[in-house]
């Protein structure tokens, strides 16, 4: 059982966190500053005239290499042989929540705790069923051989634009990060996270220095650099984030809970938590996510970067590649309209 304590930092989390939402509401609606520090003259593509695809082909050495060792962070059901490995602006907090609603229903409830309002500082599940690595997980739980083929695991993926904005908007922005001297200017930020991952990734990989990685780091940094997978690619399952929790999160979780016989009933309670609100985090329908999203998609340079940094993720977790030639092309045609 919790301490009265325990309790008392949990109830006044969960106040905070909707003082919280509203403040960010405010902030990210008044974009004045946002704009001007985010309406300078973007360049042309370095590349010009090549594809993503053949931009990252590993000879040109342009394109950030994958499965780059950053230490997991993974939870756990085991009594229904399932495990989530988190990554911060994929829904980390929420799924950490799940799992420990997962392991401990009738106490999570019985507790008042609510899956969209846990945070890592007051979760009701710690070092219970958290791990740092797949072999630790396997070791802890005894789970080996026969008994750890039957486990299924899963992790959340997102559309690599969508948790860079994420979290460029949360860090740089809702929390005033320096994010490398850059402050909320996105194309600065893009270019010095571009920079720092091909160090870290050729360091990892050769052995050799790499950078300490940040706050900043870990909310940008590739998401195939995580969950050990490098070795464990293909037991991965993938749910899809969605802003809407309705679609591709619900159509992908839902099947993957049942084939772990979780009972309708907590499958309702979860669905029903998901679809009754966001997270004190949320930025996706604010003023200045709706002007940074147009300016980065609508760039050949920023989506260039993009795709530099994060071809892998699109490769290996099945988001379609951006087409670099036909941005270039509407530029050029917009250019020329102008004149």
């Amino acid at each position: 059982p919790l301490s009265e304590l325990k309790i008392a930092q949990a109830a006044k989390s969960y106040r905070m966190q909707e003082k919280l939402i509203k403040n960010i509401s405010s902030l990210l609606e008044n974009i004045e500053e946002i704009q001007r520090m985010n309406s300078d003259i973007l360049p042309n593509r370095l590349f010009a005239g090549l594809s993503a695809a053949q931009m990252c082909q590993p000879h040109r050495n342009q394109c950030v290499q994958p499965f780059a060792k950053i230490r997991p962070l993974i939870v756990t059901a085991p009594n229904h042989n399932l495990m989530s490995c988190l990554i911060q602006k994929s829904m980390s907090t929420v799924m950490s929540a799940i799992f420990c609603y997962l392991l401990r229903e009738k106490e999570f409830i019985a507790a008042g705790r609510s899956i969209l309002r846990e945070y890592p500082d007051i979760r009701f599940c710690e070092g219970k069923n958290e791990f740092k690595s797949v072999m630790a997980m396997e070791r802890g739980l005894q789970s080996n051989g026969p008994q750890f083929d039957k486990w299924k695991f899963t992790m959340v993926t997102r559309e690599p634009v969508d948790r860079f904005l994420s979290g460029f908007i949360d860090r740089c922005i809702r929390v005033g990060d320096s994010c490398f001297g850059c402050g909320i200017n996105m194309t600065c930020f893009l270019e010095e996270e571009l920079k720092r991952a091909a160090k870290y990734a050729y360091g990892d990989s050769h052995g050799f220095w790499k950078p300490k990685i940040t706050m900043e780091d870990i909310h940008v940094f590739p998401q195939n650099w995580r969950c050990d997978m490098g070795t464990f690619y293909d037991r991965y399952h993938f749910i899809r984030y969605s802003n809407d929790p309705s679609e591709t999160l619900l159509e992908d979780l839902t099947p993957i809970l049942r084939s772990q016989n979780v009972s309708e009933s907590s499958i309702n309670y979860i669905s029903e938590s998901l679809r009754s609100g966001r997270t004190a985090h949320s930025t996706v329908k604010s003023a200045a996510r709706v002007f940074l999203e147009n300016r980065i998609r609508h760039s050949p340079y920023l989506m260039e970067l993009i795709v530099r940094l994060f071809y892998y993720d699109y490769t290996l977790l099945n988001y379609p590649l951006p087409d670099l030639d036909t941005l270039a092309e509407q530029k050029a045609f917009q250019s020329d309209s102008t004149m």
